[in-house]
């Protein structure tokens, strides 16, 4: 991939009602370090990728430089943008500030994340951007194990979907830089609002490939998910090993 520059965009502006603390899911401890320190370090140590673009709350800016960034001991500099009012406001916010740092957004990726997601593989991260870079977009995906129902408002059974044929959707996504940007403008042009980033590329009509994802690559939302978290470091044996 000479030539080509990948740019992480982090995002880490969630709330965390269902995590049920008063800290915010990103900012717990996870075995002595933050949940969002963790994942900021998995992009960190991979020598393919430029420095990363972290998203936060406005609000959340001083605190997180100088108490995630400046103490924590980054290979590269973080670039801190602030969020908007929905993921999709924050992400695009920081897909913009990707733009300003790209030369060339066509022979540049960008690498889009969550913020509570510390376990990604680092194979995970070339296969994605191999597959960006010639498909023009990426996603990692989990087969489904169980039987899949639609149901209809009224709680009745409307058919059994093929589970053969759906996919549960990770992070991180990557995608062609310019053509990303187009996606955005596109939703916000057409009031279009998707569930992820691959949903507005779909809408705006560009192809987005899957891969098998991780099923470590797990998403801490909830009180149990930590303690998944706490037992993947575990398993391990080494608790620092998702962080340096």
């Amino acid at each position: 991939m000479d030539g080509i520059r990948c740019i992480p965009v982090i995002v880490a502006g969630g709330k965390g009602r269902r995590m049920g603390e008063q800290v915010k899911k990103q900012y717990l401890m996870l075995d002595g370090l933050p949940v969002l320190v963790r994942t900021l370090k998995v992009f960190d140590r991979h020598a393919g990728l430029d420095p990363a673009i972290l998203v936060v709350p406005e609000k959340d800016r001083s605190w997180c430089q100088k108490n995630l960034i400046q103490p924590h001991g980054f290979v590269r500099p973080i670039h801190l943008v602030s969020g908007g009012g929905t993921r999709q406001e924050s992400v695009r916010n920081g897909i913009r500030k990707a733009e300003s740092l790209a030369g060339d957004p066509v022979r540049t990726l960008v690498l889009i994340h969550d913020g509570v997601r510390p376990f990604v593989p680092q194979d995970l991260i070339d296969s994605l951007m191999e597959t960006a870079v010639r498909k023009g977009g990426c996603i990692p995906v989990l087969a489904v194990a169980d039987t899949l129902k639609q149901v209809g408002l009224d709680s009745r059974i409307q058919k059994t979907l093929n589970r053969d044929q759906v996919f549960r959707a990770q992070t991180p996504q990557v995608f062609r830089l310019d053509l990303i940007l187009k996606a955005f403008e596109h939703a916000q042009d057409s009031g279009f609002t998707g569930t992820d980033d691959s949903s507005l590329m779909e809408h705006a009509g560009f192809a987005v490939y899957a891969i098998p994802g991780s099923a470590g690559n797990i998403k801490l939302t909830t009180p149990q998910d930590l303690e998944h978290a706490r037992h993947i470091l575990e398993l391990n044996g080494r608790p620092e090993a998702q962080s340096k």
